[in-house]
């Protein structure tokens, strides 16, 4: 019964962190504003008048792991904004806002990864791992608004579980109260952080389990997200995606999938 619950646990909080991230795209398109001249130059330093946004709602997900004989589960969990001149926080992610200058934001970014984690009773092909625990991220931040879309990325780093960096780059199509975002990205990881999630080490090494120590690799993602503006305030999102893993990962005695999909549907109400 216990084990059960932590295998839930973790699910929710690992399909929390994919709702939330996504939510960023709901709350910027009901507050977004064109940039001012004043708000050009770091955060510290701006005399621009500092307006507050917040909002809630709930979100619904599946998706799989990639660990062999780990199936997908489904989730509900609730989605929490706050959002104000010098700070960003959505969920498991705070971006202290370090300044714009025309079209690039620049932040520093902390992030909370429970997903990554996994316990030996979360998978048979896990049966006799070691525990693995999630992690605080850290590291700077950019987004690039263009006409043609907006390019983000981001670099962070761990106490002792080495380093990840994701590029993305979308583009919404608005429809009246509807838009279609098509997006696309690539994530690069480590060999630390490969050895770490996806290594086997010699204590963990069974019949059939060969030790593996992970190499650095990088994965590719493509989707696209539906939105649906019911009030100014109200959004309804349907986003779906699927990831294409890296060798690195892909050749680990422990997982059994290349590809792994995403299906995220959200509800935020923002109150100002």
């Amino acid at each position: 019964m216990r084990k059960n619950f932590y295998r839930e646990r973790q699910f929710l909080l690992a399909v929390t962190s994919m709702l939330l991230c996504s939510g960023t795209a709901w709350a910027d398109g009901i507050s977004a504003n064109p940039p001012a001249a004043e708000d050009t130059g770091f955060t510290i330093l701006s005399d621009s008048t500092n307006v507050t946004h917040w909002g809630l709602g709930v979100g619904a997900g599946y998706a799989q792991r990639p660990y062999t004989g780990e199936e997908g589960k489904y989730s509900a969990i609730p989605l929490i904004l706050f959002d104000d001149k010098w700070v960003h926080v959505l969920g498991t992610t705070v971006d202290l806002k370090v300044g714009k200058w025309d079209n690039v934001s620049v932040a520093l970014r902390a992030q909370y990864a429970f997903g990554d984690a996994y316990r030996a009773s979360d998978s048979p092909a896990l049966a006799g791992m070691n525990t693995r625990v999630g992690t605080l991220w850290f590291g700077p931040s950019l987004a690039w608004n263009t006409p043609y879309g907006t390019l983000s990325g981001d670099f962070l780093a761990s106490d002792n579980k080495g380093q990840k960096a994701k590029i993305e780059f979308g583009k919404a199509f608005e429809y009246g109260k509807f838009s279609i975002e098509p997006h696309i990205s690539s994530e690069w990881f480590s060999q630390k952080y490969v050895t770490y999630y996806y290594g086997v080490q010699a204590s963990e090494v069974e019949p059939g389990r060969d030790m593996y120590t992970g190499k650095a690799t990088y994965d590719t993602s493509i989707g696209a997200k539906f939105d649906y503006r019911i009030t100014p305030h109200q959004r309804v999102s349907f986003d779906l995606d699927a990831t294409r893993l890296g060798s690195g990962i892909t050749d680990s005695p422990i997982v059994g999938r290349k590809v792994i999909p995403q299906v995220k549907l959200g509800y935020l109400y923002q109150f100002n």
